[in-house]
């Protein structure tokens, strides 16, 4: 068993064909059919089952797969690791709506700072890109996913909300108070579930996409919102509490496929930018009443 091995393996996992899988490695397909069946020797198990319409993994396959990612990404990175630090390397990275873009600059900037000849190119998050901001719920199997903050969900009020008298909210204070939506929002179905387990509802006035529309929205006096805490830190014209008798919470980062690979000096950098993240402290507190 070798990479080569693995990435055929992978290959024909993803394309359920092991002539697309000759075509993504550009190989002849008996390459591809003799290095499966030594690699299912090798093993000692069927990976995968033929059929007219092309291969169904076997239950060693679908186990199989996870660990042949790690390791073909984990190989890549070893070549990465001596490769010049200094030559200019070109990245997109797609930018999710709903986070905070106060720490997505931060690490932006260390990126920046850190990684000499790195250009980066910010996309939407529907446009292809070689990395990712989002939220762990949002990333798959085929994913490597390197996480940077958390963040817990807060209530967001006006100044002078009456809600801002109490030190914690309870859902149930919730019930029926003019509310910002946002969509999309990483934890809706949770929140749904929440609201409806307790028989509770909200009146929602207006649905947004982004965080910062959600807030300017509430510090105008329309309604409270479930905001992410990270989010809403720099204003002062909103109050924030936490809810008393549930945790909601996310986890931001950076993803990428498994079949991508990136110099070994980037991925470190990401790594500590989690560190930096927190050495720093956001100088705007949150108003208090």
């Amino acid at each position: 068993m070798d990479i080569r091995s693995l990435r055929y393996f992978i290959a024909v996992f993803e394309e359920r064909s092991l002539s697309g899988a000759a075509k993504r490695c550009f190989v002849a397909q008996p390459s591809i059919s003799t290095t499966l069946a030594q690699l299912e020797e090798d093993l000692g198990t069927k990976l995968f089952v033929r059929h007219s319409k092309g291969v169904t993994p076997t239950d060693s396959g679908s186990q199989l797969y996870p660990h042949a990612c790690k390791m073909v990404a984990d190989m890549n990175a070893m070549r990465g690791m001596f490769s010049d630090s200094s030559t200019p390397l070109e990245l997109s990275i797609s930018l999710a709506p709903f986070l905070s873009g106060a720490l997505i600059s931060q690490v932006i900037k260390k990126l920046l700072d850190d990684i000499p000849g790195l250009t980066l190119s910010l996309v939407d998050e529907s446009e292809q890109a070689d990395l990712r901001f989002t939220c762990n719920s949002y990333t798959s199997d085929t994913d490597v996913f390197y996480p940077l903050w958390e963040d817990n969900y807060v209530i967001a009020m006006p100044v002078g909300h009456w809600l801002a008298e109490f030190p914690t909210v309870s859902i149930k204070q919730i019930d029926k108070l003019p509310f910002i939506s946002r969509r999309p929002c990483d934890i809706q179905e949770s929140w749904n579930y929440l609201m409806q387990k307790q028989g509770l509802q909200v009146d929602t006035r207006a649905q947004v996409k982004t965080e910062e529309y959600a807030l300017d929205l509430v510090a105008a006096g329309l309604g409270i919102s479930l905001i992410p805490e990270h989010s809403a830190r720099s204003r002062a014209d909103i109050v924030l509490r936490s809810v008393s008798d549930v945790t909601l919470k996310r986890v931001v980062g950076l993803a990428h496929h498994k079949q991508q690979s990136f110099p070994a000096h980037l991925i470190n950098t990401i790594l500590t930018a989690k560190q930096s993240l927190f050495n720093k402290k956001i100088s705007s507190k949150t108003s208090v009443t």
